[in-house]
């Protein structure tokens, strides 16, 4: 249900538009205004989870998101619509803050690998079906289908959450209070960076926007770091950095976001743009970067239990990185089974590396911090895209500006393959940065046996 979400709505922009007679610029806000509360709020509800209980704020994060995406439809103006998001956004973040950590405490590390790895499959499932629904349901009715679709499974998601999920309240200690103070200041400053790295591209550095989020970062993380230091259970936790495992995990991760999203940047923009693909051709092979986690997730993540997790990450990242490679070398006329190739090199990946990293990620972390791990995996990965998605465009604007000052290439169409070529060799640099910091992890499987 959270998955379908972002492949969705990313086509719903212009419909949503005309419906409330305003621009793309202020429909884009009813996703950006969603990511910032989610990821402002996750790693406090990942505390909650870890203090409180976490079936709890699991099944209340399953109900929420349920509750805003059946009030949705009903919005008379966008600003009630974006209200209706950020309801659907406090629920995300419970889930999100809670889903792992819930694995991680109910499988014992020598399966951890696998479970995880079907988890991966959900979201594979999710993330490469959202573009295809989203396309078909638009087709054939409005955007508030996008929303009603999703109630009957949201649903049946509460009720096989609280009759299946074990109950996990007894095991937590109640003596832990929340500090509110400590809510807002780790809030405002995840969220400040979150708008401050999204808008940037869009509205300039020295925009009003850019300005205050930058000030705002400023003034609240110094914040954040002494209350963290002062506090008798932070909610950040920055003291878990200290674990050798968790850290390059955790920089490993963002890292491998970071190289996968300048194909979701690129590929869209070049197969619409200068090779003038269809629409719904240019959906299918979008929505292949994340079809083989559908099948492969599930075996990475088994074998990962059996052999360890280095050596996975390593070989995901390369895979990756030859995926890019092949892309950047994109003209017009080059041959469509090459194009869905590197696609799909692209796609086995990310397959490999997700519920790997992810089982790396948990398994480091004390027990009763599965919380805050579980809530690392989500931010990272969404600070990743935003910043992937920023440096990219940044990469795309300089490349074009410096091929437009050459006679190499004199038409628009081979000037912007050649600039987004190049957004994808920035990602294979990267990719081979995550590599490299996967060989810096600790073998999981030799120091669970």
């Amino acid at each position: 249900m959270s998955t379908l979400d972002n492949g969705m709505l990313s086509l719903s922009y212009l419909p949503m538009a005309r419906y409330f007679d305003t621009n793309i610029s202020a429909v884009l806000w009813v996703s950006v205004a969603f990511w910032v509360t989610a990821v402002g709020l996750m790693h406090t509800l990942g505390w909650m989870g870890d203090v409180f209980g976490r079936k709890r704020i699991y099944i209340l994060g399953l109900f929420l998101f349920t509750i805003g995406i059946a009030l949705a439809p009903f919005a008379i103006n966008l600003w009630l619509l974006i209200c209706c998001r950020l309801i659907q956004a406090l629920g995300a973040a419970m889930i999100l803050a809670t889903y792992n950590a819930f694995i991680t405490s109910i499988f014992p590390s020598t399966q951890r690998g696998t479970a995880l790895g079907w988890s991966g499959a959900i979201i594979g499932v999710g993330l490469s079906l959202g573009p295809l629904l989203g396309g078909i349901l638009l087709e054939i009715a409005d955007w508030k289908s996008l929303f009603f679709s999703r109630v009957p499974i949201g649903v049946l998601g509460v009720f096989f959450a609280w009759y299946f999920l074990p109950d996990d309240s007894n095991k937590f200690s109640k003596s832990y209070k929340l500090d509110i103070k400590a809510v807002i200041v780790v809030f405002v400053t995840l969220g400040s960076a979150l708008v401050l790295i999204n808008q940037l591209g869009e509205y300039g550095t020295f925009s009003t926007i850019v300005v205050l989020s930058f000030l705002a970062f400023l003034i609240f993380l110094p914040l954040l770091v002494w209350m963290e230091k002062t506090s008798s259970r932070p909610i950040l936790n920055i003291s878990l950095l200290k674990i050798r495992q968790y850290r390059f995990s955790v920089l490993a991760h963002i890292t491998h976001y970071l190289a996968q999203s300048s194909a979701i940047f690129a590929i869209p923009l070049v197969l619409l743009g200068p090779m003038g693909f269809p629409v719904i051709k240019v959906g299918l092979i979008t929505a292949s970067l994340f079809v083989f986690r559908i099948v492969v997730a599930p075996i990475a993540g088994r074998l990962s239990d059996q052999l360890g997790v280095r050596y996975f990450l390593i070989v995901a990242n390369c895979v990756l990185a030859l995926g890019l490679i092949s892309l950047s070398f994109i003209y017009e006329g080059y041959p469509e089974s090459l194009l869905w190739y590197s696609v799909l090199l692209c796609s086995l990946g990310a397959a490999l590396f997700e519920p790997v990293v992810t089982s790396t990620i948990m398994g480091s972390v004390p027990i009763d911090r599965l919380g805050t791990a579980s809530a690392s995996v989500g931010v990272g990965r969404q600070f990743a895209f935003a910043v992937g998605t920023t440096l990219s465009g940044a990469v795309y604007a300089f490349q074009s500006t410096q091929y437009s000052k050459t006679e190499i290439l004199l038409q628009d169409s081979g000037l912007a393959i050649a600039a987004l070529g190049d957004v994808m060799l920035v990602g294979v640099i990267i990719a081979f940065i995550s590599a490299i910091l996967s060989l810096k992890l600790d073998n999981i499987y030799k120091r669970n046996h």
